[in-house]
């Protein structure tokens, strides 16, 4: 089965129920349906043909679901990418992947239009919104009602063709195209629903950025299959979740870490909280603090669901259930038909509770990368997928994610894995956030650094934080250094940008050595 013939289906069986709510406007499953058929029939009558590559640069909306599933009805590639690229990155993806259109927000398409002479296979730009459009792009609202729809002809690609060209964060270099196929998305949603509950009942709330494989499955991908409802929020604010939650009977919540943290922290003590609706709340992208998880499971009454896996596997490789065992810092049992190994530095097998690297294994896993067969060889092989984080797998099965291996600190040849410590920075009653990197050290190989955002209206000292974590650690596991910041940076998809604190960690660092000041600095610098 096609993805565009699941929405199909889902349409017949609810059409009247609602699909998508989002700033007001609310729209049924056949509505749904019938608009991405329109936009499939207008980019057909464009030239778009099935394996065309077609990039989708928007927001969180109705106009990207519409448009999503308008470009999996005729077999074309969905290549989704973040709103806020600038025009270098944008014409990296454009370029790579050879996209023949994009579909951009107002205000977006005149960088796009001035890049036309470097990719002269982009044949049109549409553009979502309101807003001054240049004169050869093609306004989407205006040209969508004129177009005839697509029927429901099954576009001539198998179900093991690419459905999307999801590219990844570009940690260790410029951004790579995996591709996922329709078969693979769709087997790995089926299998995570035998680990939770959902139908047409549910109503799922998404604060995730649509662009990205965890909103892509847990939030898209899981209602068209279910028939649930998708309320959507265009940006990620505590008030209007709390309010979303209440108003619209949220029952399913899919987000990361630092979005539980957000909204606990921004709970008064006497402020009323309606989480009655919701049946569970689905983390993943990042290790959950076990603080956030009790205080939402023991105060709320919200079970959490822990999950995790790598946007080459779709991305959901582990999971934990919704009934039975839910081991907390756990990332959960791999989903049923997904192999999990976990890899020694020989490439053999490391015993139950010994870390090494994990390896994944399924239908779940991408095609490959796009253009890169090199890469895909190094991160493929022999069927594994080498996922690059570093974990352990208990006698029970559960997979729980140390680090990434890039993420990892060698202190004089010992392992210091920054989750251990930012789990123990937390404990201080001073701090609401915390994250942990390695910076180079002529004596020991490397030096731990903490990165740190106090509580509002909480203060402690540099000295007094390392004190904490002396009392708790072994000492070379401790930071050197403590950072102070108002927050942390994140991407997209709300990780902490550990890449950009090393780089800042390095720079104060060489400072210090200039100046000879004290180690912790407060603000942003």
């Amino acid at each position: 089965m096609l993805i565009g013939e699941r929405l199909s289906e889902t349409a017949r069986l609810f059409p009247e129920r609602e699909a998508v709510v989002c700033e007001g406007e609310r729209v049924s499953w056949r509505e749904l349906e019938a608009r991405s058929a329109k936009m499939a029939g207008g980019l057909h009558g464009l030239g778009v043909r099935a394996g065309d590559f077609v990039v989708l640069q928007l927001p969180n909306s109705v106009d990207y679901l519409v448009v999503f599933f308008g470009i999996l009805r005729i077999g074309a590639v969905a290549v989704p990418t973040n709103p806020r690229y600038q025009p270098r990155e944008l014409t990296h993806i454009l370029r790579d992947s050879q996209a023949v259109a994009i579909i951009t927000q107002a205000g977006g398409d005149g960088a796009i239009q001035a890049a036309r002479q470097e990719l002269p296979q982009l044949r049109h730009v549409l553009v979502a919104g309101r807003g001054e459009v240049e004169p050869s792009s093609i306004p989407l609202e205006s040209w969508l009602a004129s177009q005839p729809p697509l029927g429901p002809t099954k576009p001539p690609v198998p179900a093991g063709a690419p459905a999307t060209c999801l590219y990844t964060a570009g940690t260790t270099g410029r951004p790579k195209g995996a591709l996922l196929s329709h078969a693979g998305l769709l087997w790995d949603l089926d299998q995570a629903r035998r680990r939770f509950t959902a139908s047409e009942a549910d109503r799922f709330l998404c604060v995730l950025p649509l662009f990205h494989s965890y909103a892509q499955m847990a939030c898209l991908l899981a209602c068209v299959s279910t028939g649930a409802a998708l309320v959507i929020l265009p940006q990620f604010r505590p008030d209007a979740v709390l309010r979303v939650i209440a108003a619209e009977r949220i029952t399913i919540f899919p987000g990361v870490p630092a979005h539980f943290g957000a909204i606990l922290a921004s709970i008064g003590p006497d402020a009323p909280v309606d989480f009655s609706s919701l049946r569970f709340a689905i983390t993943g992208g990042a290790a959950m603090p076990l603080p956030v998880i009790k205080a939402l499971q023991e105060r709320y009454g919200v079970s959490v669901l822990e999950g995790n896996g790598p946007t080459e596997a779709g991305p959901l490789a582990y999971l934990n259930p919704e009934h039975g065992t839910r081991k907390p810092g756990s990332v959960g049992l791999p989903v049923p038909g997904v192999q999990v190994r976990i890899a020694d530095a020989h490439g053999g097998e490391a015993p139950r509770g010994v870390p090494g690297e994990v390896l994944v294994r399924g239908p779940n896993v991408m095609l490959g990368y796009l253009n890169q067969p090199e890469q895909t060889n190094v991160t493929l092989r022999d069927g594994w997928l080498h996922t690059g984080d570093l974990g352990v797998q208990d006698e029970d099965g559960y997979v729980f994610l140390l680090e990434r291996l890039v993420d990892l600190i060698l202190v004089g040849g010992l392992n210091v894995y920054p989750r251990e410590v930012e789990d123990t920075l937390l404990l201080h009653p001073a701090v609401a956030d915390a994250a942990v990197v390695g910076t180079p050290d002529p004596v020991r190989g490397e030096r731990v650094v903490a990165f740190v955002v106090l509580r509002p209206g909480s203060s402690a000292s540099d000295t007094a934080i390392i004190r904490h974590c002396r009392g708790l650690l072994a000492g070379y596991k401790c930071p050197r250094s403590v950072v102070l910041r108002t927050e942390l940076p994140r991407n997209a998809a709300g990780k902490v940008d550990k890449l950009g604190l090393r780089v800042l960690a390095q720079q104060q660092r060489l400072s210090e050595e200039k100046d000879g000041t004290a180690a912790a600095r407060s603000g942003d610098a």
